[in-house]
């Protein structure tokens, strides 16, 4: 398959692909295919559309494959679900991190998002979480809110 994505993007798939690989994964190409068009939105994604979006790639896969795909893509870091919008979006951070918790911040009208990695303030949540014996699973906090270009509208 011929690549129709910029230098940028293939360059972090060959990253991403190289993560994987030290991790014992495979970042198939499949798997490249939905994580490029991910990284090419540059916003959150909803399943179906990318059943679309790939079928206009030229390889439409169903909807089961998809979500195999984003399933893998969420447990290797690359990807996060955005519950509120139940879309999916390219992680912004891809340094490994065992204990990556990032905060989503979701715009309620564009519904642009935006990854906030801050150690010291997802840390200091997670730990009082843990203070109060609640057992987290991992995952991210959303905030809903307006982001500065729809709040100075």
């Amino acid at each position: 398959m011929v690549s129709t994505y910029s230098m940028s993007v293939e360059q972090t798939l060959d990253r991403l692909a190289g993560r994987c690989s030290a991790k014992g994964a495979q970042l198939t190409e499949l798997r490249r295919l939905v994580m490029g068009s991910l990284l090419t939105a540059g916003k959150p994604v909803k399943a179906y559309d990318l059943v679309e979006e790939t079928g206009r790639a030229g390889r439409r896969l169903t909807p089961s494959t998809i979500y195999r795909v984003l399933d893998f893509l969420q447990e290797n870091g690359l990807v996060h679900k955005v519950n509120a919008l139940n879309a999916y979006v390219a992680c912004t951070d891809h340094g490994g991190h065992s204990e990556h918790r990032p905060l989503l911040l979701v715009c309620r009208d564009c519904q642009s998002t935006t990854e906030i990695n801050d150690p010291d303030l997802g840390g200091a949540f997670f730990n009082r979480l843990a203070s109060l014996g609640f057992k987290t699973a991992g995952g991210s906090i959303e905030v809903r809110g307006q982001c500065p270009a729809c709040a100075g509208k």
